[in-house]
């Protein structure tokens, strides 16, 4: 066990062996990754999922089907 001091805060934390990061601890670490997505941006604009699933239901009664759940999820 190592005890080193962080290069950004001057706090110490204890290590086995030194980080790839280098001498950085981990909360200073976290605050420098941007947490982004590219897959799964239009579920935060538009309808939301249940409204979605009540438009394909209804959509599907119109077209003479009679959608029913199948366990937790709707098929």
């Amino acid at each position: 066990m190592m005890i080193i001091a962080c290069d950004e805060c001057r706090n110490d934390f204890e290590v086995v062996e030194l980080p790839r990061r280098g001498k950085i601890c981990f909360k200073c670490h976290v605050k420098t990754i941007r947490l982004g997505f590219t897959q799964g941006k239009e579920e935060f604009h538009g309808p939301t999922i249940r409204e979605r699933q009540e438009q394909t239901i209804r959509d599907a009664k119109i077209n003479g089907y009679n959608p029913e759940p199948v366990g937790t999820r709707w098929v």
